[in-house]
């Protein structure tokens, strides 16, 4: 763990770490297949897809991308590796996986394809997650998502009974000078917390940005009050440590995993 105890330290004190992914090949290869699916070339590149995809047809290209990207062989392992050092790491030897990889694409001006401020825990999921995402594209300015980090997230999540009537909208307007917008290359990659605050304003930059993000929690760490939000249905097995397929075998000699 040593060898990244920046970033681990950067994820407890901000709630979020930006880093470079471990892998990439795997990286190389989530960005083809969506440069496939939405028919564009080299030439062209993701970041100026809006020059080929209207604003109209946007959402359905991006659910046929997503689902050409969840058909991927061993999509799972394929992510993991992408971060495997951290995850392990941060997580322990025994991993869940959140069941689908999503998809964003935000295209400039496109007003439809904004992501309002919320949490992750607010909206059912575990707060012993770790969120992974990944830009397939420059991510900056606008076209990025915005962070808040920890000790302004937690601020906003008290004072947030003051703002029953106006809602997350009037709870960004009075915190909306903090939001960190992010700043990421292509080839870096960013972990955070599901207890930050964060979300996407209208793109006003000049290219679109495309990013991919998937949850990880340990197998043993407690799960949503959220029925929703399981192991078996959200969640789906990623990595048994040796340790825990003895212990299981101890209750159910014919319980295995998948290697």
């Amino acid at each position: 763990m040593h060898q990244n105890k920046d970033l681990y330290k950067k994820l407890l004190t901000d709630g979020y770490a930006i880093f470079s992914v471990e892998d990439t090949n795997a990286l190389e290869e989530f960005h083809d297949v969506i440069s496939s699916s939405l028919n564009i070339g080299l030439s062209t590149g993701l970041s100026n897809c809006h020059h080929q995809i209207s604003t109209e047809e946007v959402n359905e290209r991006r659910i046929r991308a997503f689902r050409e990207l969840n058909q991927v062989e061993d999509w799972e392992q394929k992510y993991f590796s992408l971060a495997k050092r951290a995850c392990l790491d941060l997580l322990g030897p025994d991993i869940a996986i959140q069941s689908k990889l999503n998809l964003s694409i935000q295209m400039p001006n496109d007003e439809s394809s904004t992501l309002g401020l919320h949490t992750d825990a607010l909206s059912g999921q575990s707060v012993f997650e770790i969120v992974l995402w990944v830009p397939l594209t420059n991510s900056y300015e606008s076209n990025s998502m915005y962070i808040y980090p920890k000790d302004i997230s937690y601020m906003m999540l008290s004072k947030m009974p003051s703002f029953e009537h106006g809602g997350m909208e009037k709870l960004f307007e009075s915190f909306k000078d903090s939001a960190n917008f992010l700043s990421l290359d292509y080839g870096s990659a960013l972990i955070f917390s599901p207890t930050m605050f964060h979300g996407n304003v209208v793109n006003r930059t000049s290219e679109t940005r495309i990013s991919i993000n998937c949850r990880f929690k340990n197998l043993f760490s407690p799960e949503s009050d959220s029925g929703e939000r399981r192991l078996g249905s959200f969640y789906r097995v990623l990595e048994v440590s040796e340790v825990t397929r003895l212990g299981l075998s101890y209750r159910d000699e014919d319980i295995c995993f998948n290697d």
